[in-house]
């Protein structure tokens, strides 16, 4: 499952970086369209320990914004 991931992630992550280096809309659109959803193909096929790993800290954050 780590590979599908990783492939994922890496298609995701040049698809953001072409959004932000060209200058043409729809390609724009397009690109950020296909980096969307290679992140949340990432996030689904990430094994559990790593959900877990990024989870952890995001919960920390929300945690010490609203102290009670």
């Amino acid at each position: 499952m780590l590979v599908p991931s990783l492939l994922s992630l890496a298609i995701s992550i040049f698809a953001a970086l072409l959004s932000v280096s060209t200058n043409e809309e729809i390609v724009q659109v397009i690109a950020r369209g296909i980096a969307l959803v290679g992140l949340l193909a990432s996030l689904v096929l990430a094994p559990w320990l790593v959900l877990l790993i990024l989870a952890v800290p995001l919960m920390g954050l929300k945690l010490a914004q609203n102290p009670q």
